[in-house]
């Protein structure tokens, strides 16, 4: 019997053995709401709250042509830090800092670039970056950083609406 059995030939086998795969169920497809700056009004006014060791102060403009703009202060001990300027649209954010004398810590044409991952009624995160809506007086910011021995880290800013 045992010979018999290694004579079957190893394709029956496999012709035995071998079962097709069921095919994958298709993906469902989830479209993503247009983008429309209309539906982060709730950023619009100013923003003050801690981070850095210090206080920040963030203001954002109404929507205008897609898109909004911002602007952002840190202090500490009554001294400026530095600055932003922010500009939200639908591929993210993009900003330059600037200096207490406002010279900028980027090139001329350069600017940091957060991009846009998702988005909720209530939450805008991009690459690194997130605002959430906490209450309608409320907002967290949460920035992914790295440290100066490369570890990262995620520096997160209580803001108050004012």
């Amino acid at each position: 019997m045992f010979k018999l059995l290694l004579s079957i030939p190893a394709s029956f086998f496999l012709l035995w053995f071998s079962v097709e795969p069921a095919p994958e169920p298709e993906p469902e497809v989830i479209t993503p709401t247009p983008f429309n700056i209309e539906e982060f009004r709730w950023l619009v006014g100013t923003w003050v709250g801690d981070g850095f060791g210090g206080q920040s102060e963030e203001t954002w403009s109404e929507p205008i042509d897609g898109t909004m703009m911002g602007m952002y202060r840190h202090y500490k001990d009554g001294k400026i830090v530095f600055y932003e300027f922010l500009l939200l649209d639908e591929t993210g954010i993009k900003l330059k800092h600037f200096n207490p004398d406002i010279t900028s810590w980027e090139e001329k044409d350069d600017f940091v670039s957060f991009e846009m991952v998702s988005y909720t009624e209530d939450k805008i995160e991009l690459k690194g970056l997130v605002f959430e809506r906490k209450s309608d007086t409320e907002m967290e910011i949460r920035l992914r950083m790295r440290n100066s021995e490369g570890e990262l880290f995620t520096e997160v800013f209580s803001m108050q609406r004012q």
